[in-house]
């Protein structure tokens, strides 16, 4: 994807992937700072928490989330992060056809850095009600404690059993789905929701998206967000919009090895 953009941009510049190992925050820090003076990079999973707390400035949505996913070098060295898969799943949440974010209900599965962006993306896109899901309700309860104060949104935690089919949308952001035999998040039954997002995405869609297709929702994975996030990072790296030819030049890249 990145390769793609950079080809159109007449940019000499690479993508690649360094491993650092998660039990070891010294290690990511000195990464961060060596790579961010380079141009910077993005972090994944299971490191996002680690480099927020590794920052030097953080962004409003890396305070927010507690998660950074994107990091760069301010003009003294110092070291910048943000959380584009806030503005990211926004991007997807005003583009999904037929769905309408002012006064919906949203449902996020999830309660890390990932169901953390979702509620403030879905708070910021002018949803009416959002509730929170996770299989312990505790660190649901963090959730809903720290973003209700600061949310446009009324934000609570799901009842149970959950019916699907009383909300607008249903955002899956758990780690399920990144395994090849993960079970599906959330049984959807004959009443389905209108829509369903999951942030997840696989070679010809997770099994949770199809799912939900199957059901009845119109349903879509992570690659629309996949792309908008790094749409925002390289916007960050290189301090200017990105023009639509690097978009598409994105997306294609994306549709056609990744799916």
């Amino acid at each position: 994807m990145h390769a793609a953009a950079f080809q159109e941009l007449g940019l000499e510049a690479e993508y690649r992937l360094i491993r650092v190992p998660a039990d070891r925050p010294g290690e990511v820090r000195a990464a961060l700072e060596a790579l961010s003076n380079t141009g910077g990079g993005n972090v994944t999973i299971p490191h996002k928490q680690t480099a927020a707390a590794a920052l030097d400035t953080a962004s409003e949505d890396v305070q927010l989330t507690g998660a950074c996913n994107c990091f760069w070098a301010d003009a003294a060295g110092g070291l910048q992060g943000d959380n584009t898969d806030v503005g990211g799943i926004l991007a997807v949440l005003q583009s999904i056809q037929g769905f309408q974010p002012a006064g919906a209900s949203v449902l996020v599965l999830g309660a890390g850095g990932a169901a953390r962006a979702a509620v403030v993306a879905a708070s910021r896109a002018g949803a009416h009600r959002i509730e929170v899901h996770n299989r312990t309700a505790d660190r649901a309860v963090a959730v809903i404690e720290q973003l209700n104060p600061v949310s446009r949104a009324s934000i609570s935690l799901a009842r149970v059993p959950i019916e699907p089919g009383g909300y607008d949308l249903v955002i899956q952001a758990t780690r399920l789905g990144l395994g090849p035999v993960d079970p599906l998040p959330l049984e959807i039954g004959a009443v389905p929701p209108a829509h369903a997002l999951d942030l997840v995405y696989a070679p010809g869609e997770t099994r949770w998206t199809k799912h939900a297709r199957e059901r009845g929702a119109r349903a879509l994975d992570g690659l629309a967000v996949l792309r908008e996030q790094g749409v925002l990072s390289l916007e960050r790296w290189l301090g200017r919009p990105m023009p639509s030819a690097v978009r598409d030049a994105m997306w294609d890249s994306l549709r056609g090895p990744v799916r």
